[in-house]
């Protein structure tokens, strides 16, 4: 026996030793938990500090062809859609097609300019085709408001065409 009074295995960390501490991998999982409910906590307090205002400052506000789309009703909204999808089966199933058939005429070789010129301004039109629609279903749903509907609609686009401008000329000085 040691003259402290301890055996010893008592300190020298023996395999009969219970311990006392966290394991190690037991501190790292806790820290690591920290970390993340942290970040999480972040995030979360970073978003409604930039969103307190209801618009989202590093966002591009809509462009009136969008504001007049977003105001159209769902059932409208759908049809056009439907009809901007063509064969492809989705508005973005068409886009990628789109973008494959540039793409390969990039890569064919020898290189046909003609043919990209005809494939874009396929595209163009098919874009303006799309526009138009929109436009026409957006004036006969304006046609059927009344006198006062059309005043407050009026109001409404007023406003967000002034929010437009104020976030372009925040923007163009530099100020977010």
């Amino acid at each position: 026996m040691s003259t402290d009074g301890h055996t010893p295995n008592s300190t020298g960390g023996g395999a009969g030793e219970a311990r006392t501490g966290m394991r190690l991998w037991l501190k790292v999982l806790l820290a690591v938990s920290l970390a993340a409910n942290l970040a999480v906590a972040g995030l979360a307090i970073g978003a409604f500090m930039r969103w307190q205002d209801g618009s989202h400052p590093g966002k591009r506000p809509p462009s009136v062809g969008s504001m007049i789309f977003r105001d159209l009703d769902r059932e409208t909204r759908t049809e056009l859609h439907r009809r901007a999808e063509g064969d492809h089966g989705s508005y973005g199933a068409r886009r990628r097609a789109e973008g494959e058939a540039v793409i390969a005429i990039l890569r064919g070789d020898p290189f046909d300019a003609g043919q990209l010129a005809r494939v874009l301004e396929q595209q163009a039109d098919n874009r303006r085709a799309f526009q138009i629609s929109v436009q026409r279903a957006w004036i006969a749903q304006v046609e059927a408001m009344t006198a006062d509907e059309r005043a407050r609609y009026a109001e409404r686009m007023r406003e967000m065409l002034r929010r437009h401008a104020e976030w372009h000329k925040a923007h163009r000085s530099g100020k977010p």
